[in-house]
């Protein structure tokens, strides 16, 4: 069930008007709707979209939503722009212009937050992209920053091909051309590359 405490009206692109109040982002957890956004019209619409064959069902700006699942909150986004793809191949919904993630625990404490410049959210396949300037940092403090980090919803999977910074405690791990690990970072690895391992002081 979609709860929503503050009801706004955007323009879709394709020209109708609706109260966000409608699942925005199907099949993945319910959603709680705390929505700040300002109104569209067809003349906002940026003339790149309008000459995409692929135009955005909605678009919204100053986005925030918690995403709950039996009542309990499991994360948190939040994102200056949203653009919601409803192609039923492969729904999607993309944060041109940055995003911020938070993931809860049952004891609504913060366990992990993701950003990035740029970012999408693939609803089948429940999996999440953060292009430029990428930081991850889990509950502990770690920190992981990269130019692009792919994280599966479902599994608890983060990866990335590209290079990798880890910041734990008073080591440095990096490495370049192949990462994989769970969001907490407690079981990590490198693959195809060479990495390094600094420690402050040193």
């Amino acid at each position: 069930m979609i709860k929503d405490n503050h009801s706004c009206k955007v323009h879709f692109a394709r020209g109708v008007v609706y109260k966000v109040t409608r699942k925005l982002i199907p099949g993945m957890l319910s959603i709680l709707l705390l929505i700040s956004c300002r109104s569209k019209v067809a003349t906002d619409i940026p003339s790149e979209l309008l000459n995409s064959k692929t135009l955005p069902a909605m678009e919204a700006l100053d986005f925030e939503t918690f995403y709950s699942d039996s009542g309990v909150v499991k994360y948190h986004l939040k994102t200056p722009k949203i653009l919601i793809y409803d192609d039923p191949k492969q729904p999607y919904n993309d944060f041109p212009e940055g995003f911020l993630m938070q993931r809860y625990d049952l004891n609504k404490k913060i366990i992990s937050e993701m950003s990035g410049n740029r970012g999408k959210y693939f609803e089948k396949e429940k999996r999440w992209e953060a292009n430029g300037n990428v930081v991850l940092v889990n509950s502990e403090g770690d920190t992981l920053r990269s130019e692009e980090l792919k994280y599966h919803q479902a599994e608890d999977l983060i990866y990335s091909d590209q290079f990798v910074s880890i910041k734990k405690g008073d080591h440095y791990i990096t490495g370049s051309g192949g990462f994989k690990s769970d969001t907490q970072m407690t079981n990590w690895s490198f693959f195809k590359t060479k990495g390094h391992l600094y420690m402050e002081g040193e």
